[in-house]
């Protein structure tokens, strides 16, 4: 079985799918990191090459739908592109971390400058440029078989939709 972790930012993907993972007894990976190790560049730096970046990412998601027994926190961008949702939906289970725009803002606001997604945007525009984000590609998160909010999110109740 694969799962699927998506959501924005700071929403607690790897935190939830590594938590998920251990649980079942099931390898972790990220994406990010996949786009990494195919590249051999930093996923920071490979936000430059927006070509490059889509290439690898697509590349990521040909790479994790050929494993099993695995929980997948996937890049932000992942499932808002192409049929990309779907085809995570067709592979397994898919869990959408949602999280408001306070929530994420508290949370990027203590990292915001190793978020290579935010580094260079104005302090004062970030929550506009989040908001934006958020709404855009909701409507792609949204497709997920299960939705919770990431403050509310519980281990037995992840089991409960995987077993269900």
């Amino acid at each position: 079985m694969l799962v699927f972790f998506v959501g924005y930012i700071e929403t607690g993907k790897n935190k939830w799918g590594q938590k998920l993972a251990k649980e079942l007894g099931y390898d972790f990976v990220d994406t990010r990191k996949i786009m990494e190790e195919i590249s051999g560049y930093e996923y920071s730096l490979l936000l430059n090459d927006k070509n490059l970046y889509i290439q690898l990412e697509q590349e990521a998601l040909e790479y994790v739908l050929k494993l099993e027994n695995t929980v997948v926190a996937t890049s932000e961008l992942l499932p808002c592109r192409y049929d990309n949702m779907d085809r995570l939906n067709d592979a397994g289970k898919t869990i959408f971390l949602r999280a408001g725009l306070g929530c994420i803002m508290m949370r990027v606001s203590k990292i915001k400058n190793d978020v290579p997604l935010l580094k260079n945007i104005d302090t004062d525009i970030v929550p506009d440029f989040v908001a934006m984000e958020l709404k855009n590609r909701n409507q792609f998160y949204g497709k997920a078989k299960y939705i919770k909010l990431s403050r509310e999110i519980k281990i037995k109740g992840i089991l409960e939709y995987i077993n269900g």
